[in-house]
């Protein structure tokens, strides 16, 4: 299947996906020759988005000059004004054509979907709160929730997802995946390794609202989560209390924990694009079982197992997910363990 450049009007000006003019088997086979040069290991799947148009949940424009909403062109803060949005999910397309121009005072206007339900989420400096808030409530008349530096104006502008049996209550600030398709098949493969390992207790580094780990603490193993992140504690607590399950929240920065610091025998690490860097020997050190490594970028990644190798682990191989078509961005998932001998 090839995809036309008529599919968006402002692909080369926006830059957001390099990759849409070029067939889909073209775009899945670069990714997985990239990333197995890069980390010198076997790609052992590739699972494919089931929507590579209309898939993202949540996109965030900037207003231009004259208020029209855009995408920040390549390297740049212009804002390219976008009417609708080729891999934006429907019910953001429909909302976005009713929004219109933006004031001046507005720096960003993000649009949220549970995969049925759009929120608008906009930001500025605190200054122009007022003046931000009297603009949101003349949005009122769309009838979705609203919400302002965080914190909601009109309506639950709280985003309602349902992950390998988990339902989420998330913040309008909090973090979630923008293709809810692949997220829960990749929450259901993490699931399902750490399970295999019959862990007594797991460590969630990263762990934003629990989006991996508490479907595991459902299970009925104890987990440690650490986030620094103060909407995503507060909306993990929140889920945690209404599981009823074992779960202890760790609120300070991934990259502040130390080998000590919690009980645990298999860990997750999904960290930023930056990596997971000197963290990786803090959890090392204890010489768990198994280290489940997401990751969104092979670069950071190959550092990673670098150093982990100097700890004695090892990885076998990886699994691609296709978390954003048209783009050279890739998610990939791999299991650290103990190299025999």
């Amino acid at each position: 299947m090839s995809i036309s450049m008529s599919l968006c009007s402002i692909q080369d000006q926006c830059g957001g996906c390099p990759r849409m003019s070029q067939p889909l088997a073209d775009q899945r086979a670069h990714r997985i020759e990239r990333v197995a040069r890069l980390l010198a290991l076997p790609v052992t799947q590739l699972i494919e988005s089931p929507k590579t148009e209309g898939y993202r949940s949540r996109i965030e424009l900037t207003p231009g000059p004259e208020g029209q909403l855009g995408y920040r062109s390549h390297r740049s803060h212009t804002s390219i004004s976008v009417k609708k949005c080729a891999v934006a999910r429907p019910e953001i397309n429909d909302l976005l054509s009713e929004v219109g121009s933006v004031p001046p005072y507005v720096q960003r206007v993000a649009f949220r979907s549970d995969g049925d339900n759009v929120s608008i989420h906009i930001r500025c400096k605190d200054k122009f709160r007022r003046k931000a808030q009297a603009w949101l409530h003349s949005l009122e008349h769309l009838g979705v929730p609203l919400a302002l530096n965080g914190k909601g104006v009109f309506k639950d502008a709280s985003t309602r997802l349902e992950v390998c049996g988990v339902v989420h209550q998330l913040s309008p600030s909090t973090f979630y995946q923008v293709n809810l398709d692949i997220n829960e098949q990749l929450v259901s493969d993490v699931v399902k390794t750490v399970l295999s390992f019959q862990p007594s207790s797991v460590l969630d580094l990263f762990s934003g609202a629990g989006n991996f780990s508490l479907p595991i603490a459902k299970a009925g193993i104890p987990v440690t989560l650490v986030e620094a992140h103060p909407a995503a504690t507060k909306d993990a607590r929140r889920t945690i209390a209404k599981l009823g399950v074992q779960a202890e929240i760790h609120a300070v920065s991934a990259d502040q924990f130390r080998a000590g610091d919690a009980f645990f025998d298999v860990a997750i690490l999904d960290p930023p694009r930056r990596g997971a860097g000197a963290v990786i020997d803090q959890v090392l050190t204890t010489r768990p079982r198994a280290v489940i490594l997401i990751s969104c970028n092979p670069k950071t990644l190959a550092t990673d197992l670098a150093r982990a190798k100097s700890h004695g682990y090892s990885m076998k191989g990886v699994r691609l997910y296709e978390m954003f078509p048209h783009t050279d961005h890739v998610e990939t998932m791999g299991v650290l363990v103990r190299e025999s001998g």
